[in-house]
């Protein structure tokens, strides 16, 4: 019995089930019904689009490795008032109708995992009372929660944003003079600003990421080692600079993050950045009223800017600014950290000319 997924096996899992619908694939039922690892179950039936249907949930919660905390979820995230006042009519009758039996029928044997409706974001409200009347074994849905949380680490967590998590077809193409990120729902485009700045080459950047050295104290503060993080630690994707400034661009998974726009969630983004960064390097110093954030619009697309900070990086023997540029298209979150020796190279100028060099197409 595990308790957790290897990278690759959620890797696998994710391309099998994840909006296989949207892929114009069908529901693989044989390879579901070999899974014998309930916590696989509960991978797939957690990450399920509800656009692709209820055809594989209805295969999750008739399976024997199905646990009782995935069942939980499943009815808590279906529409079940619409089971209560439409019954045969409501999308969601069928699902809801096999649980009842199932667990009627004693079918759902073990609680291994721990699953309280109140702590996610997916869950419905309905009227519980009005639907234990439809259940025999209602204990077993409604009773306080049971089995093992299942909490992700610092470090997996932070994995999970590389791109090799991302569902859906991507290729980055690098030339001189741009960055082009290619996606089935929209191509991002990066020109390398016009005037002295120059690409640095990959060879370098690698030796950097090799030889480098981790802040101090990380393991109290994030429960993560050095050589956890150093497993998990990502190669930018472009890095170009002048005598001024050197700008860092990592292109990250952001469908971890349950992101739905840039508009409404460029300070959700954000913070999440400031909780990464400390386990790389060390904020020093920030600017006044740091927790606002700015957003720029370009071309119809918002970017969010956060504040000034001073940061100590290792192996680099003077302190830096640093500032963060971040836009979230596609299921693809586009980081830019801005680094310079003066303040002043990072002002708004600064920032508005870098931004007015992406770019954004939209796939038909």
């Amino acid at each position: 019995m595990k308790y957790k997924i290897s990278e690759k096996r959620a890797a696998f899992l994710s391309k099998a089930f994840f909006e296989y619908s949207f892929k114009e694939n069908v529901l693989d039922r044989e390879l579901l019904e070999e899974i014998n690892e309930p916590i696989e179950l509960d991978f797939i039936a957690k990450n399920h689009n509800y656009d692709d249907g209820n055809d594989l949930l209805l295969a999750i919660v008739t399976h024997p490795y199905c646990d009782i905390s995935t069942v939980k979820m499943i009815l808590h995230r279906a529409d079940v008032d619409g089971y209560l006042t439409d019954a045969e009519r409501s999308g969601d009758f069928e699902l809801i109708k096999a649980i009842i039996t199932h667990l009627d029928n004693g079918f759902y044997k073990h609680e291994k995992f721990y699953y309280d409706p109140v702590s996610d974001p997916g869950a419905l409200s309905f009227d519980v009372e009005e639907l234990k009347k439809y259940i025999k074994e209602d204990a077993v849905l409604f009773n306080k929660p049971r089995g093992k949380k299942l909490e992700t680490s610092f470090a997996d967590n932070f994995h999970r944003r590389d791109l090799k998590f991302y569902n859906g077809t991507i290729k980055t193409v690098k030339t001189s003079q741009a960055l082009k990120l290619i996606t089935d729902r929209c191509n991002f485009i990066f020109k390398v600003p016009e005037g002295d700045f120059r690409i640095v080459k990959d060879n370098t950047i690698k030796s950097f990421i090799d030889c480098y050295t981790f802040p101090a104290g990380i393991k109290d503060r994030f429960g993560a080692n050095e050589k956890e993080l150093r497993k998990v630690i990502m190669q930018p994707d472009l890095v170009i600079e002048n005598d001024d400034i050197l700008v860092v661009l990592f292109l990250f998974n952001s469908q971890a993050l349950q992101l739905e726009n840039a508009a409404t969630n460029v300070s959700t983004m954000m913070r999440n950045e400031f909780f990464y960064i400390p386990a790389f390097i060390e904020i020093v110093a920030v600017e006044e009223n740091f927790d606002k954030i700015a957003r720029i619009k370009h071309s119809d697309t918002w970017f969010a800017v956060s504040k000034g900070m001073q940061v100590k990086i290792n192996d680099v023997e003077n302190l830096k600014f640093l500032k963060l540029i971040l836009v979230e298209k596609g299921g693809v979150l586009f980081s830019f950290s801005v680094v310079s020796d003066q303040r002043q190279n990072l002002d708004n100028e600064v920032i508005k000319n870098l931004i007015s060099n992406c770019s954004l197409e939209y796939s038909l």
